[in-house]
């Protein structure tokens, strides 16, 4: 395992520290970067081919990204390692890459109530504590929300489950799968709600209020549609 350190200066304004961690897995290659963005964003935009996130919100006054890339190719190759941006403009943060046979996972964790958008086309997507709005959407994975305080929350998963934990009343909950089930959970009080499924069981047990300013949305093609008490 080789271990190095690097210290990069301003990018747009932000500073970085990385850190960096690689390991070899027969034809497979892996390797670890870490680093923290300052400076004043108002949004987090991930856009990930194949790979998990994973989103905390934490006291934090900067954001850390950790990042696991994934390549093939002969055992301490380069050829084909993931090549990953993080630019900063006009207060946001965008994480993307580019690569062939390659995959990143993030895990990233950001100050209070910074906005959250990210769009996957294959990985899971799991998110805990946060209270800014959130747009999340994968073709094919499970999307996870715990404990979220966000007043806005859009959701999306083409093949994959999708729960929703809420510690505190939401005004906006809009979530869709096509293939897969769809589990929202809310806080005691009454909501105006839309379930619908193409095929399997609906299950309400909060207060239809068709007058409230709480609007819950969750849809799925094919799965389960469950509105619970938290």
């Amino acid at each position: 395992m080789k271990k190095k350190m690097m210290v990069a200066g301003a990018l747009l304004g932000s500073a970085l520290v990385l850190t960096g961690c690689r390991v070899d897995f027969g034809n497979r290659n892996q390797e670890v970067v870490s680093y923290d963005v300052a400076g004043k964003l108002t949004l987090l935009d991930v856009r990930g081919e194949s790979g998990d996130v994973e989103v905390n919100e934490s006291d934090r006054s900067q954001v850390r990204v950790t990042e696991t890339l994934h390549w093939g190719g002969e055992k301490g190759s380069k050829d084909g390692r993931p090549k990953t941006e993080h630019p900063v403009a006009g207060g946001t943060l965008t994480l993307r890459y580019d690569c062939s046979d390659c995959s990143v996972d993030y895990r990233i964790e950001i100050p209070k109530g910074l906005k959250v958008t990210m769009d996957v086309d294959s990985g899971d997507i799991t998110l805990r504590s946060l209270t800014g709005e959130v747009n999340a959407t994968t073709g094919s994975g499970d999307i996870e929300a715990g404990t979220l305080g966000a007043k806005r929350f859009v959701a999306d998963s083409g093949s994959g489950t999708i729960e929703a934990k809420f510690a505190a009343v939401p005004d906006h909950v809009e979530i869709e799968t096509g293939s897969g089930g769809a589990t929202v959970r809310l806080p005691k009080g009454g909501y105006n709600v839309t379930a619908e499924t193409g095929s399997g069981d609906r299950t309400v047990k909060v207060t239809h209020d068709p007058s409230s300013s709480s609007v819950i949305s969750a849809r799925t093609g094919s799965g389960d549609v469950n509105v619970l008490p938290s």
